[in-house]
């Protein structure tokens, strides 16, 4: 069935600004869990067409090299084992550099953009230094004709703000502390996707603590499976965000992040742990497979969002929500009772990992 304009509503997108790919798993599962689609502008990543074992092999050579530890080597490797999940991340990682344009000349990057974030990041330069910046990174894969795909640092920054202020798509930051150029200092008013977006990962850092991570086929099966609570869920965010709407007008962002954290705590919190207590189907047993050791740390909270509106970014939330058992609140009128229906979802979700752990 083709989307219709209550679908296209309730879609909660992003587009990724910290890297040209998730820079771990933590932050991948935290996206999986609350959003439809995340946008990599500039990259490309084939779902087939090479051969896997041969690929295992350079990643395995470009380890063993003295440079392994070097920022770019690393980002390589990641970009050649995410390709690997490429297909199983299908619908939920959306990679739009275009294969047959491998160094983007149909789509060149706004220079004095590029230059704006450099000088943002790092000052201006010295006189008659000239950084060299990379505009793009291509490399082949074993078994066949495809390659890799994607942007050096300063034109990834670029492409992904040139992206989000051409669709409205709010840009998603998880790297705390990074300024770059038009950072507003007012709160996102009457802007309903991106207060949503905002709720939605206040919501998920109440509901997941310290966890372990899931696999990229997990992250899928989990939103397969819970496609119905998902979209209830992205409904109650909007719902909430209309009320916070009317608490946040003509305020600073600072306030804004006090208001955000106290709205979540009052209005959102009480209603889950209802929910948790009432709640009498958690998750469907799932078949419990270990990845590793690791667990999502705190910065999962991950995944900061920014607004794209016009190119313009606007502060990452880095407050942490309240703990998530309170107590229960008391049962609100009937439009109260349809917002909490949709926080299921995140009880789903975290039974779903507690069966990881």
């Amino acid at each position: 069935m083709a989307p219709n304009g209550i679908d296209e509503t309730l879609k909660l997108e992003a587009v990724y600004l910290s890297a040209p790919i998730p820079r771990n798993l933590a932050v991948l599962t935290a996206m999986g869990a609350i959003f439809d689609k995340i946008y990599f502008p500039g990259v490309y990543l084939p779902k087939d067409g090479f051969d896997v074992g041969d690929l295992d092999k350079e990643i395995a050579r470009l380890e063993s090299l003295p440079i392994a530890r070097d920022y770019d080597t690393q980002l390589l490797i990641g970009v050649l084992k995410l390709t690997k999940r490429a297909k199983a991340l299908e619908g939920l990682c959306e990679f739009t550099a275009n294969p047959d344009d491998p160094f983007g000349t149909k789509s060149s990057t706004p220079p004095q953009l590029v230059e704006a974030i450099y000088h943002a990041i790092h000052g201006p330069p010295r006189d008659g230094f000239i950084p060299m910046l990379s505009p793009r990174h291509v490399k082949g894969l074993p078994g066949g004709d495809e390659a890799v795909i994607y942007p050096g640092d300063y034109h990834y920054l670029a492409e992904a703000i040139v992206h989000s202020g051409n669709t409205g798509i709010p840009l998603l930051n998880d790297i705390p502390g990074l300024n770059l150029p038009g950072f507003p200092d007012t709160a996102p008013v009457d802007d309903s996707k991106l207060l949503a977006s905002i709720l939605a990962v206040e919501c998920t850092r109440v509901a997941l603590p310290p966890t372990p991570l899931l696999r990229p086929e997990d992250i899928m099966e989990f939103r397969e499976a819970n496609a119905a609570l998902l979209r209830g869920f992205r409904r109650s965010m909007l719902r909430y965000a209309a009320d916070l709407n009317n608490k946040i007008k003509d305020i600073s962002w600072a306030e804004f992040e006090a208001k955000t954290k106290f709205f979540v705590e009052t209005q959102i919190v009480p209603s889950m742990d209802e929910l948790n207590a009432t709640m009498n189907d958690p998750a469907r047993p799932w078949h419990k497979r270990a990845l590793d050791a690791i667990k999502i740390i705190p910065q999962v909270g991950g995944a900061f969002l920014a607004g794209g509106g016009a190119a313009a970014l606007t502060k990452a939330i880095t407050a942490t929500a309240a703990q998530f058992f309170v107590e229960v609140a008391a049962k609100g009128d009937k439009e109260e009772a349809l917002k909490r229906s949709g926080l299921t979802y995140l009880l789903r979700l975290r039974a779903f990992q507690d069966s990881r752990s």
